[in-house]
C-alpha cells in the first residue's frame, strides 16, 4: 500500500537525519568517533524503531477493522436472506406452492447482496420489473375477448413456464398431470389449474416485490370464455394428436 511506503521512507528519512545530525553536531570535521555520535545514531535508530512500531499498530489497527467490517457485512446478509426464507415460507404456506433453489432467487433479486466487496441493498434488482411486464402480457392475453390462435396459447403457456421458473417456484407437483412443452418441459398448467395458474402467480410475483421494495402490484384480470375455449382446443389438439409433440401426461420417475 501506498501509506506503508511512505511510513518506511519516513522511518529512513529519520535514521538518515539522526546520522547527518552525528556528523555535524561536533561542528568541525570529524576526528574519529565520538560518544556524541554514539548517542546519536542510538535517538535515530530508536526513533526508526518507534516509528516502525507505530505503523504495526497502525496496520494491525487497520486489519481489524477490515475484518470487523466484513464480518458485519456477512451477518447483514445472513440476517436478510433469513428474513428473506420467513417471506418465502409464508408465501408457500398461504398459496400451496413451493419454492425452490432459494438461495439462486435470492442472487437474482439481490445481485450484489452475497459478495462483501459490493454495496448491500435491501431493494431488488430491475429484472423483478422485466418480470412484472412479463406477467402483464400474459394477464392481457388471457383476459382478451378474441379468441387467440393455438399457436399463441402454446406460446402463453411456455411464457407462463418460463416466468415461473425465473420466480423458483412450483404451482403443480411433477406426479401430476399437466401439459409438457414439446414432451419434456412442464408448464405446471392442467385443465384444472388453469383458472387459478394466474391468480397465485400475480400474489406471488406481489409477494417477492413487496419485499424488494419494488412499487407496482401483479394481479390478474379473469380469463375471458374465448381464451378458455382456445386453450380447450389446445388440449384436444395434444392429447389427440400430440401437436408439436406436447403432451399432457405425468412424467415418469
Amino acid at each position: 500500500m501506498i501509506k506503508d511506503k511512505v511510513i518506511w521512507g519516513g522511518c529512513v528519512g529519520l535514521f538518515l537525519t539522526g546520522a547527518l545530525f552525528a556528523y555535524g553536531f561536533s561542528g568541525e570535521k570529524a576526528e574519529g568517533f565520538k560518544i556524541v555520535d554514539l548517542f546519536s545514531i542510538i535517538s535515530a535508530v530508536a526513533t526508526a524503531f518507534a516509528a516502525l512500531a507505530a505503523w504495526s499498530a497502525a496496520s494491525a489497527a487497520q486489519k481489524q477493522s477490515f475484518d470487523a467490517s466484513i464480518s458485519i457485512r456477512r451477518q447483514t446478509y445472513r440476517m436478510h436472506f433469513e428474513s428473506f426464507n420467513e417471506w418465502l415460507d409464508g408465501v408457500e404456506s398461504s398459496l400451496n406452492i413451493e419454492f425452490y433453489r432459494r438461495y439462486e432467487l435470492y442472487d437474482t433479486i439481490f445481485p450484489d447482496n452475497r459478495n462483501p466487496s459490493l454495496g448491500f441493498s435491501e431493494v431488488g434488482d430491475p429484472e423483478l420489473v422485466s418480470w412484472q411486464k412479463s406477467f402483464k402480457r400474459l394477464a392481457d392475453l388471457a383476459c382478451k375477448a378474441t379468441q387467440p390462435s393455438r399457436r399463441e396459447v402454446s406460446t402463453w403457456l411456455g411464457d407462463f413456464a418460463s416466468l415461473s421458473g425465473h420466480m423458483h417456484y412450483t404451482f403443480l407437483e411433477a406426479d401430476k398431470l399437466q401439459i409438457y412443452l414439446g414432451g419434456r418441459v412442464p408448464s405446471g398448467i392442467s385443465p384444472e389449474n388453469l383458472k387459478r395458474a394466474l391468480p397465485v402467480m400475480g400474489m406471488v410475483l406481489s409477494a417477492l416485490t413487496k419485499f424488494s421494495y419494488i412499487e407496482g402490484a401483479s394481479s390478474d384480470r379473469g380469463m375471458s370464455l374465448e381464451f378458455e375455449f382456445a386453450f380447450n382446443e389446445f388440449m384436444e389438439a395434444i392429447t389427440d394428436t400430440s401437436w408439436h409433440q406436447h403432451e399432457y401426461k405425468v412424467m415418469p420417475i
